[in-house]
């Protein structure tokens, strides 16, 4: 098997690994822009060949990753395509699929398209922070384009099941609703909650000084890439803009009910979250 991985930071990085780790075998190769992930990525037995051009190192791949930015994956699939047959499956692990898919159906309709995206992260990108447990575990939207048969799908799910994620197939309208709720209102919520902080600290810093775990773990994300989030932003902005006018909504409520000092109901809302969030915890 050769795969072949355009661009190599912390999530592709991470599928690299687990590549090597579950076919030794494999063929791997990677473009990145800069040197040094590839060089230690070559030094770690993870790849074969590394490549700051995409060029005929390509050839002959079961599958290629896009694993950068939304908006940059798009612009390589035209540099991509002359190095795809008939056998090669194309995929990209951002964070919104119905824009890429919209680009393949205008830039390159008759390719064998699969859109991907692994539930897994951290705030800390690029390849010095990848590892093949990032993934391990984790739900993996699937999300084909019409282009491609039942048999490249179903070999898609199990080689994403062999690298020990859980696919899950969905549209791509779908998948892009889901993620604003579960990803990126969250995001939206932790940069607020720190500028809250940040413009309402005392002269002293004493906010900043003394912010112990609990807001530490609800800001966590707030430390990601921001040249990223800014992309997934514009990339889903309807979802996400819809999203958090119920968010809002939401917050106003439980202000209303603190005004009114209506603790009964707020006791009831502070339930119901508690049992749903822990039926996250113990599924």
């Amino acid at each position: 098997m050769k795969v072949g991985f355009v661009s190599l930071g912390l999530i592709g990085g991470s599928i690299a690994m687990a590549v090597r780790s579950k076919y030794p075998d494999a063929e791997i190769v990677a473009y990145n822009r800069s040197k040094e992930p590839l060089d230690k990525a070559l030094s770690d037995g993870v790849i074969n060949t590394a490549t700051q051009t995409i060029d005929q190192s390509f050839e002959g791949c079961r599958y290629i990753f896009l694993c950068a930015p939304v908006k940059t994956n798009i612009s390589f699939i035209s540099r991509i395509m002359p190095y795809l047959d008939d056998e090669t499956v194309l995929t990209d692990v951002g964070s919104t699929k119905g824009n890429i898919h919209e680009a393949i159906s205008r830039l390159a309709p008759d390719i064998r398209f699969i859109g991907g995206h692994p539930m897994a992260g951290k705030e800390k990108s690029s390849y010095f922070n990848a590892s093949e447990e990032l993934i391990k575990g984790c739900y993996y939207f699937v999300t084909p384009s019409d282009n491609v048969g039942d048999t490249d799908i179903k070999d898609f799910e199990r080689f994403i099941e062999a690298l020990g994620c859980r696919p899950i197939i969905v549209d791509p309208d779908k998948h892009d609703f889901i993620v604003g709720a579960i990803s990126h209102v969250p995001h939206m919520a932790a940069y607020s909650l720190v500028k809250l902080v940040m413009d309402e600290d005392t002269p002293e810093r004493y906010m900043r000084v003394t912010a112990a775990g609990g807001f530490k773990d609800i800001t966590r994300v707030a430390s990601s890439d921001p040249t990223m989030w800014e992309e997934i932003c514009m990339a889903n902005k309807d979802n996400l803009t819809g999203l958090m006018d119920e968010y809002i909504s939401k917050l106003k409520e439980i202000r209303e009910l603190i005004s009114d000092g209506d603790g009964q109901k707020l006791h009831v809302i502070f339930e119901e979250a508690k049992a749903y969030r822990d039926s996250m915890m113990n599924k």
